[in-house]
């Protein structure tokens, strides 16, 4: 779609990587439309010349299959589902209006209570039990020498693994980034204190594929005992719905 009309896609853009295909979109201001049996997903870039496609997608979404991923670029690809056509035409006209805003950070924490009805099984049993097995979990070890939480065991059927795979060195977020240092805040009180952390997260991460993805998760962060000397933290994540929206 450009300049509110329905087009056919360029040539190329069969052959494209994501890295073309969203400088495409962000140059030209082409709006990308894909139906099927399955639902239907619209993809742009925030911060391009794309209105008139923009208010024309949200009307025609009104006949289209369901459900419906909105996907858009800043600082990153967002990824929402919306089961019903006006709530994502609703959602596309909000971000019209925000599409002149540059996010300031690319990691986003709140803390919630416990308790909350959104809050996965897996979370309110390590909430629960103030611990979390292996399996499901990772391990951050705290380096004296650097003063610094740093990823010492991934489990192999934890978010991460799934995700990044077993090796920590794969782990987007290594030390020294701007993530680390934010998601680390936590740990020191879970080691003082002995008491679970329970926040949520959306942060902007490097996939698989080599583009920046918006990653929306929930984390417990458990006290890990290693012996007197050492400190630690046992992390149990999931990926879901966030109370934080960043647009």
């Amino acid at each position: 779609m450009l300049d509110g009309r329905i087009v056919p896609p360029p040539a190329m853009a069969e052959t494209m990587s994501p890295a073309e295909e969203r400088d495409l979109l962000q140059r030209t201001g082409f709006v990308k439309i894909t139906e099927s049996e399955q639902g239907t997903a619209i993809r742009w870039s925030m911060f391009s010349r794309n209105w008139a496609s923009l208010y024309f997608a949200a009307e025609w979404l009104q006949g289209a299959f369901g459900p419906y991923q909105l996907q858009y670029y800043s600082a990153g690809w967002f990824n929402e589902r919306h089961e019903q056509p006006w709530v994502a035409a609703d959602r596309i006209h909000h971000l019209i209006h925000k599409s002149d805003v540059h996010l300031s950070q690319t990691v986003y924490i709140q803390k919630v209570a416990e308790g909350r009805r959104n809050t996965p099984p897996l979370l309110q049993k390590a909430l629960r039990d103030n611990a979390a097995s292996e399996d499901v979990s990772i391990d951050c070890a705290y380096d004296p020498s650097s003063q610094r939480y740093r990823v010492a065991r991934v489990g192999p059927q934890s978010t991460i693994a799934k995700l990044w795979g077993l090796n920590p060195v794969s782990y987007p977020c290594l030390i020294g980034h701007s993530y680390d240092e934010a998601v680390s805040r936590a740990y020191p009180q879970v080691t003082r204190t002995g008491e679970p952390h329970y926040d949520h997260i959306y942060a902007a991460m490097a996939s698989a594929r080599g583009d920046v993805v918006w990653v929306p998760y929930q984390r417990v962060a458990l006290p890990l005992i290693q012996g007197r000397s050492r400190k630690g933290v046992r992390v149990v994540t999931e990926l879901a719905e966030v109370d934080i929206s960043p647009l």
